[in-house]
């Protein structure tokens, strides 16, 4: 009896919404050219400036090290991203198979 049931309710529903669904009457808006699009010029200046740089200059940036404490923190702080992932991840399943 429900297998019957559900078909013939989807299928009377989407007949209901094809008839009851009137289409909206469209209107084309012209758009003015002149109006809508504007160009402008770049300004010279310091806006498009470009400065040199020496070679020896560009390579003079340097890495940070790290101290043990840093990495140790760093690492630290990967491993309780990666828990709280997992426990929202879990809890979301378990949440999802209870309550659908």
């Amino acid at each position: 009896m429900r297998a019957v049931l559900l078909p013939l309710v989807v299928v009377l529903g989407l007949a209901g919404a094809a008839v009851g669904a009137d289409s909206p009457e469209q209107t084309v808006t012209p758009v003015a050219p002149g109006v809508e699009q504007r160009v402008e010029p770049v300004e010279t200046g310091d806006v498009q400036r470009v400065e040199h740089l020496d070679p020896g200059e560009a390579q003079s940036v340097s890495g940070e090290s790290k101290g043990q404490l840093r990495r140790g923190l760093a690492t630290a702080e990967k491993v309780a991203v990666g828990v709280v992932a997992l426990a929202v991840s879990l809890g979301f399943t378990v949440a999802s198979l209870l309550l659908f």
